[in-house]
Formats: C-alpha cells, sequence, structure tokens
C-alpha cells in the first residue's frame, strides 16, 4: 500500500522538476543568445569605424609615396644634367643637352609617363619641356600647385606666382590632390654644376588613382572584415556547444534525481533542499561560463581592433599636422603588429576549428627545423616579443632533417615561443635541438614565472588558461599536442614556480 501510494508523488516531483529544469534552460539561452548579437552588434561598429580609418591611412600613404617617388625621380634627372650641360650654352645648345639627358634618364627610369608627366628645365630664361608640353601648360599648372600650396601652409610666401616659386627656391615638394587622384612636383637643382643657382629641374606628375585606392582600401577592409567574422562565427559554435551542454547536464540530472527520489520521500524537507542545492549549482555554473565567454571575447577580439583604429587615428593626424616621417612610420608598424597579433589569434580558432572537425591538413616532407624555427622567428618574435625578452637558439651544426609538415611544425614554434614571451618579462627565451636515436629532440626554455602545480595537469586541456594568465585563447598548447602526436612524436613541459618552463616536443628523424 506503501508504495502504491508513493508513485503519484514520484511522477509529480517528476515533471516539477522537468519543467524547473526546462524553464532555467530557456532562461540561459536567453540570456546567452542576448549576449551573443550584443558582442556581434559591437564587433560591427569597431569594424565600421576601423574600416573608415584603414581608407583613410593608406591614402595618405600612397600620397606620400607619390610625392617621394617624384623626388627622387626628379633628383635623378638633375644628376644626369649636371654630367651632360655645358657651361654657358647657347639655346640650341641647351635643348640638345636637354635632349641627350632626357634619353638616358629614359634609360634609367622605366616607370617615367611621358603622357601625364611633365619634365622641365630653367636655364636663365631658356626654358624646356622635355615630353612635348608647352612652356604656357607648364606654367600653368606651376600656378596651380603654387596657389594650392600657399592656400594651406600657415608659412609665408612671397613668390608672385609658381615660375617666381620654382626660380627663387632651392627645392620643394608638394602636392594637390584632386577628384581623381593627386598630382605631384617636384624641383630641384644640380648641385655639383657649375652655374648650378641658375639651373631649375623639376617634375609634375599626375596620377589617376582614386578608383584604385578606393580598391585597394575596400580590399584590406574586406579581408580584415572576413577574418573578425571567422572569430564570431567560432564564439557563436562556442555558445551553441555551451547550451547543447547544459541541455543534456539538465537532462541528464533530471532522470537521475527521479530515480533518487523514492530515497527521500518520506522526507519532504531533505528534498526540497537537494533541489535548491541543485538548482544553485546550475545557476553558479552558468553565471561562471557566461563570465568567461565575455572576457575571452571581449579582450580577445576588441582590443587590437581598438588599438589598431588608435594608431590610425594618431597617424592621420600627424600627417595633418606635418610630423615627422619616423612618427607616422612607428605608428604604421604598431598597426601591422597589432593586425598580426590578431592574425595569429585567428589562426589558433581556425585550427582549433579544423582539429575539432578533423579538417586538419597534414602533408609529410623532409624539412630542416632550424630553418622553419629561424623563419618563424623573423616573422613572429618582434611582434610577440612586448616585454622586453631576448632569444638564443642553440641547434647543432650538421642536425638531421625530420619528416613533418612545415606549416605545421611552424605553428608549434609560433605557439610555444608566444607562450614563452608572454610569460617572461626581461628574461631569455633558449630554444635548443639534439639527435636522439631515431628522433629529434627540440627544446623551448623560458625564465618566466612558471606553472602552477595546480595548474600543469590541464595545460594540454583545450581552453583552459592558468590563472595567472589574462590574456589568450586557451587554444596554443592544446594544439601543439595535437600536431606532435600527429607526426608520431610526444611533447611534455617541465616548470618550477618562478624560475621558467621548458617545453620539450619530438618528431621523427628523415631516414
Amino acid at each position: 500500500m506503501k508504495k502504491n501510494n508513493s508513485t503519484p508523488l514520484r511522477r509529480k516531483l517528476f515533471f516539477l522538476i522537468l519543467v524547473s529544469m526546462l524553464t532555467l534552460l530557456v532562461c540561459i539561452s536567453s540570456v546567452f543568445m542576448y549576449l551573443t548579437v550584443d558582442v556581434q552588434t559591437n564587433g560591427e561598429n569597431t569594424l565600421s569605424e576601423f574600416s573608415n580609418d584603414m581608407a583613410a591611412v593608406y591614402k595618405e600613404n600612397e600620397k606620400y609615396a607619390m610625392v617621394l617617388e617624384t623626388g627622387n625621380y626628379t633628383r635623378l634627372f638633375a644628376l644626369l644634367c649636371q654630367q651632360y650641360f655645358s657651361d654657358a650654352p647657347t639655346q640650341e645648345q641647351f635643348l640638345q643637352e636637354c635632349d641627350t639627358a632626357y634619353n638616358a634618364y629614359l634609360g634609367l627610369n622605366h616607370d617615367y609617363d611621358e603622357e601625364n608627366d611633365m619634365l622641365f628645365v630653367y636655364y636663365n630664361d631658356y626654358f624646356c619641356c622635355l615630353n612635348g608640353h608647352t612652356r604656357e601648360e607648364v606654367e600653368e599648372r606651376l600656378d596651380s600647385i603654387y596657389f594650392d600650396e600657399r592656400r594651406q601652409c600657415e608659412a609665408g610666401f612671397t613668390d608672385e606666382n609658381g615660375v617666381d616659386w620654382v626660380k627663387n627656391n632651392i627645392f620643394a615638394d608638394s602636392y594637390i590632390e584632386t577628384d581623381t587622384g593627386f598630382i605631384t612636383i617636384a624641383f630641384t637643382y644640380p648641385e655639383d654644376y657649375p652655374d648650378c643657382k641658375h639651373i631649375k629641374v623639376g617634375l609634375i606628375r599626375q596620377k589617376n588613382n582614386k578608383a584604385d585606392i578606393d580598391l585597394y582600401s575596400q580590399r584590406i577592409v574586406e579581408e580584415y572584415g572576413e577574418k573578425a567574422w571567422l572569430e564570431q562565427e567560432k564564439v557563436f559554435r562556442q555558445e551553441m556547444l555551451l547550451l547543447l551542454a547544459a541541455v543534456l547536464t539538465v537532462t541528464a540530472l533530471s532522470f537521475l534525481y527521479t530515480r533518487n527520489l523514492s530515497g527521500y520521500i518520506a522526507d519532504p524537507i531533505e528534498l526540497e533542499r537537494q533541489r535548491a542545492n541543485q538548482e544553485k549549482e546550475l545557476l553558479e555554473k552558468a553565471n561562471a561560463m557566461k563570465t568567461t565567454f565575455l572576457s575571452n571575447v571581449s579582450h580577445e577580439l576588441k582590443t587590437p581592433l581598438a588599438a589598431m583604429s588608435g594608431y590610425a587615428q594618431n597617424a592621420e593626424q600627424d600627417l595633418r599636422s606635418g610630423s615627422e616621417p619616423s612618427l607616422i612610420s612607428e605608428k604604421l608598424r604598431r598597426i601591422s603588429s597589432e593586425a598580426n597579433r590578431m592574425a595569429l589569434m585567428v589562426s589558433q580558432v581556425l585550427d582549433a576549428t579544423r582539429i575539432e572537425e578533423d579538417r586538419m591538413i597534414f602533408s609529410s616532407s623532409e624539412c630542416d627545423t632550424e630553418s622553419i624555427l629561424r623563419e618563424t622567428v623573423e616573422t613572429y618574435f618582434a611582434v610577440l616579443n612586448k616585454n622586453n625578452n631576448r632569444l638564443m637558439i642553440r641547434f647543432p651544426m650538421e642536425l638531421p632533417k625530420v619528416s613533418a609538415d612545415p606549416a605545421l611544425i611552424q605553428r608549434v614554434f609560433v605557439n610555444l615561443i608566444s607562450n614563452a614571451l608572454k610569460h617572461t618579462h626581461n628574461g631569455t627565451i633558449v630554444v635548443k635541438a639534439e639527435e636522439q636515436g631515431d628522433m629529434l629532440s627540440i627544446t623551448v626554455k623560458d625564465t618566466g614565472c612558471g606553472i602552477s602545480p595546480e595548474d600543469m595537469p590541464h595545460i594540454w586541456e583545450r581552453y583552459y588558461k592558468g590563472k595567472d594568465s589574462e590574456t589568450g585563447t586557451g587554444l596554443g598548447l592544446f594544439i601543439c599536442k595535437y600536431i606532435i602526436e600527429l607526426h608520431g612524436g610526444k611533447i611534455w613541459a617541465e616548470s618550477e614556480p618562478g624560475k621558467g618552463t621548458s617545453f620539450t616536443f619530438t618528431l621523427p628523424v628523415s631516414r
């Protein structure tokens, strides 16, 4: 009789718990979907701002390159003039000498555009334009450039027109931005010619390259946009996996809890306490998953984009204010560095996705590990070395080659060196190799903070980051382990907190 009375109660409790769990699952799903939409919206806004800044930076870079190139071409022709000009020539001799220098110039400068360029020489009252333009056409173009330069520049200009500007000044570089591109000018004089102050050599170049600049800027934006969308898609897949795990967890707990209800039927207070504890644990787990998800996505996606946007805006302001080219070059270098950091992060995420989907491409060949390492260092060490570390490479002279995929081995080097640089400050990173029978053993050792005993058993797990790690995706060592084992080798770590860590992996020697 007791058993029969308890059966309906079990059913009621089963359905009550199941409904509660499903309601909790719907709430968690709603929260995750809301966070995903918010992250995607912020990513789109950041990418849009970055797109405009990148287009402006590239345009300024093209303008600067064209002005510099025009100046180099002008100085080249001035050098030829001082070789071919005679002292006090007549008008006819002057034109013949200009033509001789022009023929030599064409032989050295294969990029000269005779249709859109104006190469001219003033010698006292003599004038020569070497590609068919009249003196009136050249001087009209000089006036338009000069007056635009005087309008934009805060310094005082005392010359009456463009011709006086050329004749009365030693040299100059300038430009005009048109609806279709740029017009640049440079003029100078042959320094070693005896009568050099009476000679002025100038070049006016016109390029209708606005459409090309816009197209290239759009291509850059699309490239970075694709990387950003790939990262967002990866984050969305992670969220779906978390949701699926929550569904399975809730379902399993529901059935497991129902099986054990019979032991607590006589004690409703205990049953209520157990149910409350279970719901509390689920909520804490969901909250921890949400916090980790937001922290990783916000830090790893927004930080490089925001840094690139800031440097681009500063570089644009420097260009407008006429700052030193070295300052602008440094900002562009930092933009490239942040882009490379972002590319490495995206590569890690893509590699993890390929591993999850079993799509990692493996093509073994005979390769030289020292060459792969040095190529990796040349490409990535300056980008990753934010903490003023030194790198030492200790490879024997006659080290045997290994049978491996060079691209995958390079990813192992990048991940291990990046990991060492991130946890080492003002220290030393040593990469050494030695032959051990049929295997080649390679070690990457740092003098950083080391790995705690609590973190050591988990460092190879996907998405795991140690308690002292503030950045990263938690994928680097997981990818390294997969790649090395794919080659038939082994990888392991040895660490002492406060004294550094060494990672060693083996690869089969090619026979």
